[in-house]
């Protein structure tokens, strides 16, 4: 099982290297290209948009073929993407092939949280959150390989690189074993039930689907603002401060840096209180933090909030696909698939309103819509927390009542 969980933290990591990569050489791509930003901004959107559809298709691809090779082809098609890249081909083919490699990384990671959720025994929480942190060591690793290319002259090298620390892992994952997980990963046969038709297909009950739909707008909220907050810091920064540009960039590494210790320190915190409590912590506090910011008066005092709040939110995001998946046995796969497709859509959807926002308004407008949206974050989650009593409760009962039956 640690092989698994290390090649897992792996992907994540390349996870982190595939969201980031364009974003970090998309100056010199611009001027290779002959093209604008705008462009450039369409083939991040590709590949963004082939994400959300291999998050909505894993599930399908799993049941048609099992879930070691649809990992394997998913790595091969990020790969490959890649490599293609990595030879600078005329603009439409990058335009074509980018959604490819978005669907391939969105394969992988919803695959492996789920194989997390729904087949680690112990400590499900806890590798969630390591997890992450490889994908923020991933994130924060790739804007520094390519500025290292960059200056050398060979900028495209690091969809290259990119492509060969994808072919690597993906040999791991086809030749490692995995012991008690490796029947899990192979292709499930067709069970009949006992009158030798099909068994019907599991299906959310009515008391899963509250959570499940709490659970996406959450999702759809938090990974919105987790988007909004980085992207927007050195402009939200410079109208709020006489910081310089270099300052004003260092924001966003501080508020990186720090999701990245929180995540870290979570994966002590949570064998001490459990991560239900945690997640709680996380999403009250983070609405205090971001309250602080906008009331935020001083450079120091920015600053402080930036970090306390990307402490709080490293490790929402893992605590909640599992808090809402409890629920969901046997449907870990769709469950994962719904809600980092909903996450998906509100990083999209609500920078654009964000960017609205500042362009028309005062910035002390975008902020307090932050605060708002921390508020409405705390508000699922109390909800979310309501209707998973509710539908713990009802299956310890059904538990219950089964043993006196035999």
């Amino acid at each position: 099982m640690k092989k698994f969980v290390w090649i897992a933290c792996l992907i994540y990591c390349l996870n982190g290297f595939g969201h980031i990569i364009i974003g970090t050489v998309l100056e010199p791509m611009v001027d290779a290209y002959g093209i604008h930003y705008k462009d450039g901004g369409q083939l991040i959107m590709n590949q963004f948009l082939g994400f959300l559809a291999g998050v909505m298709f894993a599930p399908l691809i799993v049941n048609r073929i099992g879930r070691r090779l649809t990992i394997f082809l998913a790595l091969l098609t990020f790969a490959l993407s890649q490599f293609v890249f990595s030879f600078l081909p005329n603009w439409d083919v990058m335009l074509v092939v980018a959604p490819f490699g978005g669907a391939g990384i969105g394969i992988a990671e919803t695959i492996v949280a789920a194989l997390i959720i729904g087949h680690l025994k112990e400590r499900k929480a806890k590798t969630l959150v390591m997890v992450e942190i490889f994908f923020g060591v991933g994130a924060l690793a790739i804007p520094v390989i390519s500025a290292f290319l960059i200056v050398t002259g060979v900028w495209n090298f690091s969809f290259a690189f990119v492509a060969v620390f994808a072919s690597f892992i993906m040999l791991l994952w086809l030749l490692l074993p995995f012991g008690e997980l490796d029947p899990v990963l192979k292709k499930q046969p067709k069970s009949l039930a006992e009158d030798g038709n099909k068994p019907a297909r599991k299906r959310y009950s009515k008391r899963q689907l509250p959570i499940i739909a709490m659970g996406a707008v959450f999702f759809f909220m938090y990974v919105g603002t987790e988007m909004v907050l980085p992207n927007y810091l050195p402009t939200i920064l410079s109208k709020t401060t006489d910081l310089d540009a270099s300052a004003l960039a260092i924001s966003i590494t501080v508020f990186w840096a720090a999701m990245t210790i929180g995540r870290i320190s979570m994966t002590g915190i949570i064998d001490r209180i459990g991560y239900s409590k945690l997640f709680v912590i996380c999403c009250i506090g983070q609405f205090f933090t971001i309250m602080m910011f906008a009331y935020s008066t001083s450079v120091a005092f920015s600053f402080i909030s930036i970090f306390l709040t990307g402490l709080l939110m490293g490790g929402v995001f893992s605590m909640g696909l599992l808090i809402v998946n409890e629920t969901s046995t046997g449907l870990e796969e769709w469950t994962t698939s719904i809600l980092m497709a909903m996450g998906g859509l509100g990083g999209a959807f609500l920078p654009r309103i964000a960017g609205e926002l500042i362009d028309r308004y005062p910035i002390s407008v975008t902020l307090w819509a932050l605060v708002v949206c921390t508020f409405i974050l705390a508000s699922l989650m109390a909800v979310i927390f309501h209707f998973r009593k509710k539908a713990l409760d009802f299956k310890g009962v059904q538990a219950e009542e089964a043993s006196n039956v035999v």
